[in-house]
Formats: C-alpha cells, sequence, structure tokens
C-alpha cells in the first residue's frame, strides 16, 4: 500500500474539515444618514439574499451595486464570495482580483483568491497570494497551514513541512497541523517522523479515524511482506492491522480500512508459522 488515505485534506479548524471555505464575513454596507443610496440598496439585498444562502439572487444584487459604484471594494468582495459559494471560481478570481485592485492590503481578498488558485491547481500563482495574506497577517495560521498545502500539493515537500511547522508553534493542539506534517514526512519516506506526529494527531484528538489508518500504513511500510515469517515484520504487520480495525471502529463507512483489514489478514494468514 503505497498511498495514505485522505493523507492530505488540508487545513481544518477541527479533525476532519477544512478552513478552505470563503471568508464570507459581510462588511457593514456604507450609508449616507438615514438614506441609502441605489448602489448601498442593491448591496443590502445581496447580503440579505447571501445571508439565505440564496446565492444567485445575491450575485445580481451585488453585480448591481457593482455597477452603480465600481469604486468600493466591499461589493467586490462579496460577489466574489458569492461567486465562490455558487462555485463559479474563475469568476470569482476576477472580483477578487478587483478587490485588490481597489485595496491591494485586503487580506481577505488574498487569503480567498489563494484558496480558489489552490482549488484550481494553479499553485505557483496560490503560493504568491498566501504570500501576501500572510505579509498583512504574518499570525493567520489558516493562510500558513494553506501555504502549506499549497506546497504539499506541487510536490514541495520541503517547503510544506516548513510551514507545517510554523502552524504548529501558532497552535501547539491544532490537529490538523500535525496530521498534515506527518503526510508530508511520510511523503518524504520519512517513516518515523511520520509516525510520531499521526500519534500526536491523534493524541489531540483520540477519534481521528484518517490518523489512525494513516499511521497503520506508516507500520505496514516498516513491515515487509516477504519477511512475514519474520517476527520483526510480523509485529508491524499487526501493529498496522490494530491500527486499521481502530479506523473502522471509529468510521464504520472507511472503505479503505475495510479492504486494508482484509488485506493484511489475508497476507499474515498465509504466512502462519
Amino acid at each position: 500500500m503505497s498511498c495514505l488515505a485522505n493523507c492530505f485534506n488540508g487545513p481544518s479548524s477541527g479533525p476532519d474539515k477544512q478552513y478552505n471555505s470563503a471568508d464570507t464575513a459581510n462588511p457593514p454596507a456604507p450609508g449616507f444618514g438615514d438614506l441609502d443610496t441605489a448602489d448601498v440598496v442593491a448591496y443590502k439585498k445581496g447580503l440579505d439574499a447571501q445571508d439565505k444562502k440564496e446565492y444567485q439572487a445575491a450575485i445580481v444584487a451585488y453585480k448591481e451595486a457593482v455597477r452603480l459604484n465600481p469604486k468600493n471594494e466591499n461589493y467586490f468582495y462579496n460577489l466574489a464570495n458569492a461567486l465562490q459559494d455558487q462555485g463559479e471560481l474563475q469568476e470569482a478570481v476576477k472580483m477578487y482580483l478587483s478587490v485588490i485592485k481597489l485595496c491591494p492590503t485586503h487580506h481577505e481578498a488574498w487569503y480567498n483568491l489563494g484558496y480558489i488558485q489552490e482549488e484550481l491547481q494553479l499553485y505557483p500563482s496560490a503560493i504568491i497570494s498566501f504570500k501576501k495574506a500572510l505579509d498583512l497577517h504574518p499570525n493567520d495560521k489558516d493562510a500558513v497551514i494553506n501555504l502549506g498545502n499549497t506546497y504539499m500539493n506541487s510536490l514541495d515537500y520541503d517547503n510544506s513541512i516548513i510551514e507545517y511547522q510554523k502552524a504548529i508553534k501558532m497552535e501547539p493542539s491544532c490537529v490538523m497541523s500535525h496530521y498534515n506534517l506527518a503526510s508530508a514526512y511520510h511523503s518524504k519516506d520519512d517513516i518515523e517522523k511520520a509516525q510520531f506526529y499521526f500519534r500526536k494527531a491523534i493524541e489531540l484528538s483520540p477519534k481521528y479515524a484518517d490518523a489512525y489508518f494513516n499511521l497503520g500504513i506508516c507500520y505496514q511500510d516498516k513491515g515487509s511482506e516477504k519477511d512475514l515469517t519474520e517476527d520483526k515484520s510480523r509485529e508491524q504487520y499487526e501493529l498496522a492491522l490494530e491500527k486499521y480495525q481502530k479506523a473502522l471502529e471509529l468510521d464504520p463507512e472507511m472503505l479503505e480500512a475495510a479492504e486494508a483489514i482484509e488485506a493484511l489478514e489475508k497476507q499474515l494468514k498465509s504466512h502462519d508459522p
């Protein structure tokens, strides 16, 4: 078994969800005394629709606000958010770039732009965007982890390790920082360090099925099917089986774990002493 199941899900605020949803915090609509101009009225309609998850209606309203006042970065930003929520990523990129043109120090626009670029596999561009976000907010752990993810996806494991280590220093209890760092070390065939950080992820989140599964892969990697008659290899395979079983116990729908258990049990049985 040469790859990790779900070994690289990206950064997360918890053990199994990503930090990567768009920042949809809506800035307050600019008002003019007790009267709203037409662009503000359209903008507020967009906010209301977006709060109701009526993204297409929000897009129409924000586009009207942009048409009426093309110099307000808030309008472009929320339009970009709605487009991102709607899955219109290419258009969202254009709108985030419009935000940045109007306000080059807009941290959230740089961050969300980087996230979309990573999703579109535009890794060099995503790296630039996340670095820009970090220039503006150096302590943004989410951006650090996403930068690590982008390096990881572009197979630059050394730089991904650097970023995940930074994230751990920022928040030592962040499960996904340890989990992704373990994945990066596994990609470099540093099994000992991979095991260490998968164990740390489990210590921080004892019900983290993916971490158990990937720890099992590490144990299996340390063994050898050809040498299963030897105690050392058999011990590693048995430890791997134990971790796969724990993963399946925690997540009964994890097909990879069920398949790994079946395959490993057959291999162990065929090499019974």
